[in-house]
């Protein structure tokens, strides 16, 4: 990708980021496809499935729309936008994630998806301008800490709309303090604000709709998730475990583990 100008927005992302991504690698995510499939399919696409719908309502997403979307992950906007679009390209670096975008897609009897193993500047490399109606990245701007260089890429693909979708302020609070408990340096920014304020530094203002939605997930699959983000700090100790399971616990009703959550989409037109 090519590189950009940097800017107050974009150095203090960059600064932000580069230790997530580093952390959260493609090995990382094969680790994690099997929790994150039982949240995504448990939570029935319900974020993805808000976005598609009002995309579609904003007369951005129809039937002969074609639409590239960068670290699918196991489908939870794929197979929504599929729905409702002529065809998508999903691009997905962790192998273990696609395998299950495909089998996803397949239980849901979409044939209209094509999945690329690789990360998105090996595909962005290869790919024509305007080669899209829509480019789409929904949660995952955090792999790119170059996210100026991101951003012209995905206008560069589009012949119509980019869209990004990130979580809107710093998360929820149970969870914050769940990763103070656990001792887990994370970064607490507004990744949605940084990303709206990059946009505006490229001279890309963007429209912003919020998305609220409930995130289900099996208890076994909540236990998976956070003893995987320990992972990626340090080893996982029994007291780790007895924290992570008694927090799971309080917060899980008949097996199935609950939080709300909120995210801004945006959205701008290519020219």
């Amino acid at each position: 990708m090519g590189t950009a100008t940097a800017c107050r927005w974009q150095e203090r992302w960059r600064e932000q980021m580069v230790d997530m991504a580093a952390r959260s690698d493609t090995p990382y995510w094969n680790r994690r496809a099997a929790d994150y499939d039982d949240f995504i399919t448990t939570s029935r696409f319900d974020y993805g499935g808000r976005m598609a719908e009002l995309l579609a309502a904003e007369g951005m997403l129809a039937p002969h729309s074609s639409v590239l979307e960068i670290a699918s992950g196991v489908g939870a906007v794929t197979l929504p936008l599929a729905r409702l679009a002529g065809r998508v390209t999903a691009v997905e670096p962790a192998r273990s994630m696609a395998d299950l975008l495909a089998k996803n897609a397949a239980t849901a009897g979409l044939d209209n998806l094509d999945v690329a193993v690789e990360d998105f500047a090996s595909f962005a490399a290869q790919a024509p301008d305007a080669s899209y109606d829509m480019v789409f990245l929904c949660h995952a701007a955090w792999q790119f800490p170059d996210i100026a260089g991101l951003i012209q890429e995905m206008s560069r693909l589009s012949r119509g709309w980019c869209c990004l979708a990130d979580t809107m302020g710093q998360g929820d609070a149970e969870h914050r303090e769940m990763q103070q408990k656990l001792a887990i340096d994370t970064p607490t920014l507004d990744r949605s604000l940084y990303l709206y304020n990059v946009l505006s530094e490229m001279g890309l203002p963007a429209s912003l709709a919020p998305v609220r939605h409930v995130m289900r997930r099996s208890a076994d699959s909540a236990r998976s998730m956070w003893t995987n983000l320990v992972s990626k700090y340090r080893d996982v100790s029994a007291g780790d475990e007895q924290t992570i399971n008694e927090f799971v616990a309080a917060r899980s009703t008949d097996g199935v583990y609950e939080t709300p959550g909120a995210m801004a989409l945006m959205w701008w037109r290519v020219q």
